[in-house]
């Protein structure tokens, strides 16, 4: 049996850094030395108390570190000592989404819980009992705290790549947190003119600062202008919904090109129905999609790309905070002047 000690979200800003015992290291299994926990958005809304019924919980699930167990059966290319990001939200491989390509909507997802323990990923711990497959061996002498990043990374990979667009093509980004700004970096990447609509002006100036080829405030009376200076009065081929709400929704549609797409990345908290007139996607055929979480495929690709630094997500890192510090790292968490707090552990 291995000791850890394992943080327990116990009720709204209430944080139990707990020691427990994992189970033994199963034949398909990995034992993970936790070196750094991000922080995301899902966690910080438990903090703060938007699921009550959900308590208690083991959070974290923005994981890295080193391998320093593997199962007599474990199918893995990560080797003792090996520096790893891991895919910690379960997917059973069996079901009729996973078997389809979706492994994201798994069917059998139990939501990471170990005999005896809350329910949760259960990142924030010294140690992370895992599957095989969880496991993704990451590029030696990469800062921990950056491949800690790779599960957000995967996320955006998938929303990145869902539409059809083509080197050269006009989109926005709606929201310039670290999601946001993730997509501004990939989109670069494959060759896209890249407007952000945002706003806060010191965000404004972080997406500029990423590569963004354009920020505007969607609230002032100029961002009209500033769209058809853009585009050319061409309109955005893809719109990237990361926040807003619903305001920002019913905002992009006009804004969408023949063709165009409107990708809702993120999520709405509290859920609200937008107004969308159906003629208008009708006649310009526009596309309407969402993503929810990742694949085995995007994360594979979100750990060669912070492996081979293709994006440089330090920017994003705005604290690392050492384990078991949770209340602090969580109050620093959830102010707006941060993108990512990360935990640390030093062993």
């Amino acid at each position: 049996m291995v000791k850890t000690r394992t943080t327990i979200f116990t009720g709204p800003k209430q944080l139990e850094v707990r020691e427990v015992e994992l189970p033994e290291v199963g034949p398909h299994q990995v034992l993970v030395k936790v070196r750094a926990c991000a922080l995301c958005t899902w966690e910080q809304r438990f903090y703060k108390g938007s699921s009550p019924q959900d308590y208690p919980f083991r959070g974290g699930h923005e994981v890295s570190g080193e391998v320093v167990a593997l199962g007599s059966q474990a199918v893995c290319d990560a080797r003792v000592g090996d520096p790893v990001s891991v895919a910690i939200m379960t997917r059973c491989g069996a079901c009729n989404s996973c078997r389809r390509g979706m492994d994201n909507f798994c069917e059998n997802d139990d939501g990471g819980a170990l005999p005896g323990l809350p329910w949760g990923p259960g990142g924030l711990s010294d140690f992370a009992l895992l599957e095989d497959y969880q496991v993704y061996k990451a590029a030696p002498g990469r800062d921990f705290c950056e491949l800690a990043l790779a599960e957000p990374v995967a996320c955006v990979v998938r929303s990145a790549t869902m539409p059809d667009l083509e080197m050269g093509d006009r989109v926005m980004v709606q929201g310039a947190g670290i999601m946001g700004l993730i997509h501004v970096m990939l989109l670069k990447h494959f060759g896209l003119r890249v407007m952000v609509s945002e706003p806060d002006e010191t965000r404004r100036a972080k997406a500029l600062e990423v590569g963004a080829d354009e920020a505007a405030n969607p609230l002032e009376d100029g961002f009209a202008q500033s769209v058809k200076d853009f585009t050319h009065s061409k309109n955005f081929n893809a719109v990237f919904f990361t926040a807003g709400g619903v305001p920002a929704i019913e905002q992009a549609m006009p804004l969408l090109s023949k063709g165009g797409w409107l990708c809702l990345y993120g999520s709405i908290h509290p859920k609200g129905p937008a107004q969308i007139d159906p003629n208008f996607v009708h006649y310009n055929e526009i596309v309407i999609t969402g993503t929810f979480s990742h694949t085995k495929k995007s994360f594979r690709q979100a750990v060669e790309i912070l492996s081979e630094k293709i994006i440089d997500v330090s920017p994003f890192i705005s604290e690392r905070i050492a384990f078991p510090d949770v209340q602090r790292g969580f109050e620093r968490a959830i102010s707006p002047d941060t993108y990512r707090v990360v935990m640390t552990f030093d062993h």
